[in-house]
């Protein structure tokens, strides 16, 4: 015990050396099993395989791209009354019509109730006159009958010819059979170039024009055979004039501002 009193700060400072040399001694053991650790973490980490982000949902984007793409259309025409209100038209009679598509009158009210076809007929009627009352066989002269069906008139035009001499309606070019008895004729027609045969049986015809019949419903006006350049005045309205006729088709122009109306046949 006495020696325990007279060393005990040395037993105290050995024991405290003793632990701090075993402490050193541990150390580089602790630092390397920290080291070794440290590597197999980052080995883990690097050399783990990847894996992939989950797909983002991108439906709600998509859909508003589509959106955009597609545009509302707002129609701002047609049978709504925004701003388009309904227009009423107090007729010359009196009477009030309501004004909802545009066709309860003017041009949209007129309707072409039919196309007829206008031909151009062309006939050899024979020997004009008398062949015997003529000193010399070759003043004889052929009658021809031209009708144009595109006139107003008619166009029936009969003319006697002298084969070679040109008139009004054309040049007979020559007689087909016996010159006092002949079958037929070949003859030109004034302002074309083809030479047509015409026979006392058969007449040549084709179609050179089309009339068309209208009909104005709101005031019951109707009118037929117009042909091209003829026009047609709607009551309080305008003036509208025939400017083109095909076969299915009448095309009426406007006085007040020339715009074209194309109209086909009702009911087709």
């Amino acid at each position: 015990m006495e020696f325990l009193k007279k060393h005990y700060e040395k037993i105290i400072l050995s024991v405290v050396l003793l632990g701090l040399a075993g402490v050193a001694a541990y150390l580089p053991i602790r630092v390397n099993a920290e080291k070794q650790r440290e590597e197999e973490r980052k080995q883990n980490l690097i050399g783990a395989p990847a894996k992939p982000f989950p797909p983002v949902d991108l439906t709600t984007n998509e859909a508003v791209l589509v959106k955009v793409k597609t545009p509302i259309k707002f129609d701002i025409s047609g049978r709504h009354n925004l701003f388009n209100p309904v227009q009423w038209v107090k007729r010359p009679n009196g009477e009030l019509i309501k004004v909802q598509t545009g066709d309860e009158i003017g041009i949209g009210a007129l309707q072409v109730t039919a196309i007829t076809p206008l031909n151009m007929t062309i006939t050899f009627d024979g020997i004009a006159g008398d062949p015997t009352q003529l000193k010399d066989p070759k003043d004889l002269k052929y009658q021809i009958t031209v009708t144009r069906e595109t006139m107003s008139s008619g166009g029936k035009s009969v003319r006697a010819f002298t084969v070679g001499q040109p008139n009004n309606l054309g040049t007979l070019k020559e007689i087909i059979g016996p010159a006092d008895n002949p079958t037929g004729v070949k003859f030109l027609p004034l302002g074309e170039t083809e030479v047509l045969t015409i026979t006392r049986d058969k007449p040549y015809s084709r179609v050179i024009g089309y009339s068309a019949d209208v009909f104005y419903s709101p005031d019951k006006i109707a009118r037929k055979g117009m042909r091209k350049g003829d026009a047609f005045a709607i009551p309080a309205n305008d003036l509208y004039t025939i400017v083109n006729i095909e076969k299915d088709t009448v095309v009426f122009q406007a006085k007040s501002n020339q715009k074209n109306t194309p109209k086909t046949i009702a009911g087709k």
